[in-house]
């Protein structure tokens, strides 16, 4: 009871001050809300005076960066989105807030490290993405393989993402000809192109096999071609089953089943027309008989 006391209490006060202060409808509404919602965390974040600090605070920032989009990360993140803008600094207080207004609470996860943010700042909201997702694994996999990986991890799930990690442990991804393009398949391609790549991460390192995997990754996803070894050489070819498959059944039993039906119906008209020859051969001549 006493806890629905304060809320009313603290909104009322709110509206109030709000009001007093010429604050546009978009600021109020995002203060009653943030009171609402985060009641506690408004408590530790700005003190005992929380309600007018957090309209004050939320006021500055919309003057600053439009309304819609500080109330937004406001409503998503609570009152901690004032204190990570104050430590991004001005340089990065924007692009902060746009992140935690499109990811809300797992953009601090991003924002509250300073080297996590530096990496999102320098690779955009795909490296963020790739962060929030892989979490740990995605700061060093980017940090030393760029833009590329950064694609690449926002397209496969934690496994893969372990796997490339993996990848990297090993030595494989720095042996890899062509090794932003291999990633830059596996961004367009996603789980597919990862699993082939982890499933023949010996192959992979073959120049031959890394440009033609760049070039058409399709056939290898798809399982119509496959890596074996010949007389000491990797060697590309095709599946026999997977041949097989791609045959067009329908052209080559059609076409001789179209042939013989030509062929019948040729004879059948032949047919007639020695019937219909040969009758009018053997008709007598009227023109005689008169």
């Amino acid at each position: 009871m006493i806890k629905c006391f304060l809320v009313v209490a603290l909104v009322f006060s709110v509206c109030t001050d709000v009001q007093a202060g010429g604050k546009s409808e978009a600021v109020k509404e995002g203060v009653k809300y943030v009171l609402k919602k985060f009641q506690r965390e408004a408590a530790e974040e700005l003190g005992g005076d929380a309600t007018n600090v957090l309209a004050r605070r939320m006021e500055t920032l919309a003057t600053k960066y439009g309304d819609d989009l500080v109330v937004d990360a406001a409503k998503k993140v609570g009152p901690r989105v004032f204190r990570i803008v104050e430590e991004v600094g001005e340089d990065g207080a924007l692009k902060a807030l746009k992140l935690m207004a499109r990811r809300g609470d797992e953009a601090v996860w991003v924002t509250e490290r300073p080297k996590r943010f530096a990496i999102f700042v320098k690779h955009g909201d795909d490296a963020a993405d790739a962060m929030i997702r892989h979490r740990e694994l995605a700061e060093s996999l980017i940090e030393n393989y760029g833009t590329s990986m950064t694609r690449a991890l926002t397209k496969v799930d934690r496994q893969n993402g372990r796997r490339l990690a993996m990848l990297a442990d090993e030595g494989v991804l720095t042996k890899v000809p062509q090794g932003a393009a291999v990633l830059d398949t596996i961004g367009k391609f996603g789980d597919k192109a990862a699993n082939w790549v982890w499933h023949n991460k010996g192959a992979i390192t073959v120049a031959t096999v890394a440009a033609a995997f760049v070039v058409n990754p399709e056939p290898f996803i798809n399982g119509a071609v496959e890596v074996v070894e010949i007389g000491g050489e990797t060697v590309i070819r095709p599946v026999a089953e997977a041949a097989a498959k791609s045959l067009n059944w329908n052209v080559i039993v059609g076409i001789p089943l179209a042939a013989l039906a030509a062929w019948l119906v040729g004879k059948m008209l032949f047919r007639k027309w020695r019937v219909s020859a040969a009758a009018a051969s053997n008709a007598p001549d009227r023109h005689i008989q008169k």
